[in-house]
């Protein structure tokens, strides 16, 4: 097993990357006019799995994993090697798995430029060097001890061709470095799984794979998330994660989603039909507003991409002032696809916005 000579400086005082899903927080900066705003800053499915009555013993019984274990076998085609509390509960227990088991030889953790903050705000904690890549073929010509891939990206929808992720793989394990793939946006696309183009018994000892229940489900609430990885470190992670790092209705309820195939498939359909009336009713509206159509659309979630950031900014401000809460960014725009049934209300909201525009002679700063 290679030695880490130079084990990096860990840092847990850095400031933390910001998220969507925050309407608490502003509602304590503008007030309780937040809380009637359009929450669309959350990329979780916005008709969710529906939650059944809970039964009061699940809150006083210890959390046993064998039932969701069994049950996700069947849902991922593959038993995952630990359960934690959400993907984000495995995206933190990397760094110190690999930097204690001594693995990792160096200290250049590639990461998206646009993509999931936490992930290179998790290696910066423990001293890691954070590269960053455009493109996932620049990955294959350099040298890295963990490459963080994104599939497909939030927000950038970037889906990684599964030729590049075997390549990847084998990079990996040639350098003896880690290649990290969170899936967490996967299961409306399942067939884009690495987990379904590995068909060895074994995943490699290179590779780590996650998925969650928080975006197509819609629990992110419940954090419950799935880490799938070579036999070896199975035992080290779950000693990491600790003996009961979910509690037990959380286990029940995602248990009981996995089952109900009837949910899942209208579910796959319903994202279908929800993004052709998004299509047709909204975009138009958007890219207008935007001032730009350069952008992509997810089953989950549709992203614009702003000239400059400071645009970016003026008009999720101004969408703010019609009651719709957006995700913002460097330069871009996140729009979690609506339910079917908020189709209207923001339609109606940007028709507001356009008619104001035009009143005033449309200028961002005027409306901002």
């Amino acid at each position: 097993m290679p030695v880490n000579l130079k084990r990096p400086f860990v840092n847990l005082e850095l400031t933390a990357p910001k998220h969507g899903g925050d309407l608490a927080y502003w509602q304590r900066k503008v007030g309780n006019d937040a809380l009637n705003w359009l929450d669309l800053s959350s990329a979780c499915n916005r008709e969710p799995w529906p939650i059944p009555e809970i039964p009061a013993s699940l809150w006083m019984d210890l959390p046993d994993q064998t039932d969701l274990l069994d049950e996700a076998e069947r849902y991922f085609g593959r038993r995952p090697t630990a359960i934690g509390a959400g993907s984000q509960h495995i995206i933190e227990s990397l760094p110190a798995l690999l930097r204690e088991s001594g693995y990792l030889t160096g200290q250049t953790v590639l990461v998206p430029r646009i993509g999931y903050q936490e992930h290179a705000f998790a290696w910066q904690k423990w001293g890691y060097d954070i590269a960053y890549y455009d493109a996932l073929e620049e990955l294959l010509t350099q040298q890295w001890v963990v490459a963080v891939v994104i599939q497909p990206n939030n927000p950038t929808g970037e889906i990684a061709p599964a030729k590049i992720l075997s390549q990847l793989i084998a990079h990996a394990e040639q350098q003896g470095a880690s290649l990290v793939v969170d899936e967490a946006f996967i299961d409306a696309s399942p067939e884009l799984s690495v987990l379904h183009q590995q068909k060895a018994a074994d995943l490699s000892e290179s590779l780590f794979v996650m998925r969650s229940v928080g975006k197509f489900f819609g629990l992110a609430g419940a954090r419950v998330g799935f880490v799938f990885c070579a036999p070896k470190w199975q035992a080290a992670l779950k000693n990491l994660l600790g003996p009961w790092p979910v509690a037990t209705p959380s286990l029940h309820l995602v248990c009981l989603a996995f089952a109900d195939q009837a949910w899942q498939s209208h579910a796959l359909q319903d994202l279908k039909v929800r993004q052709a009336a998004f299509v047709e009713r909204v975009m138009p509206k958007l890219n207008t507003i935007f001032d730009s159509q350069d952008s992509v659309l997810n089953p989950l979630f549709i992203t614009w991409f702003l000239d400059r950031h400071e645009d970016a900014a003026e008009v999720f401000e101004m969408l703010h002032q019609v009651g719709v809460h957006t995700r913002l960014g460097e330069g871009w725009i996140r729009v979690a696809l609506p339910a079917l049934d908020e189709m209207d209300a923001l339609n109606s909201a940007l028709i507001r916005l356009l008619k104001g525009a035009a009143g005033s002679g449309y200028s961002r700063g005027e409306l901002a």
